[in-house]
């Protein structure tokens, strides 16, 4: 069953999806299974107070359905379209989301200080976590989903913690910065 605030963000993803080029996938059930899904299940590697960094929102994914999963963590979105941005801060006004948006490169920003980075589709891993870097306290995490046939880089000041290959979702890879096992006092062990 699909969280009523799930469904309202979908809503609004289908009605502004044409007008903004946001996705081309007409279909809600679709749209839940494409994107909502697969973003929660990112969840697995995010913990209460943690500070996520969407990196390359778009229309909001995978920050908004994190979000909404999960009203104890703080989202910081990060989109270089203009109205995409102002997609993302109608619905976080919409649905009353703990977040910020910020229509800018990632790379022209002062560091933000989040504890977790996603991106959904952004760029290879290593630049990728190159993008996290300055923005991501030590110990923290950057969860990228990966293309199953992807090799894994070794990243200086990155540690690969996990490659989770679920059997009916997108591969992921989970790599601390600085290979701390602590961040803000909360335990990361599993």
């Amino acid at each position: 069953m699909i969280d009523t605030r799930q469904q309202l963000y979908c809503d609004e993803v289908m009605k502004f999806r044409k007008v903004l080029n946001l996705t081309s996938i007409k279909d809600p059930v679709l749209f839940f299974q494409t994107f909502i899904e697969p973003s929660v299940a990112l969840s697995k590697w995010i913990d209460d107070k943690d500070i996520v960094l969407d990196i390359g929102s778009g229309m909001g994914v995978p920050g908004i359905p994190l979000l909404i999963h999960n009203e104890n963590i703080k989202g910081i979105l990060v989109e270089r379209r203009k109205k995409r941005t102002e997609f993302i801060r109608h619905v976080i006004r919409k649905l009353k989301l703990n977040a910020d948006a910020y229509d800018a490169d990632i790379n022209d920003l002062d560091s933000l200080n989040a504890t977790v980075c996603v991106a959904r589709a952004v760029s290879e891993v290593r630049l990728l976590l190159k993008m996290c870097d300055k923005h991501i306290v030590d110990g923290g995490r950057a969860v990228l989903p990966v293309p199953d046939e992807a090799v894994l880089p070794d990243v200086d000041g990155w540690c690969l913690e996990e490659d989770y290959r679920p059997k009916d979702m997108q591969r992921v890879a989970c790599y601390v910065k600085g290979g701390n096992e602590d961040v803000g006092g909360v335990s990361r062990e599993t």
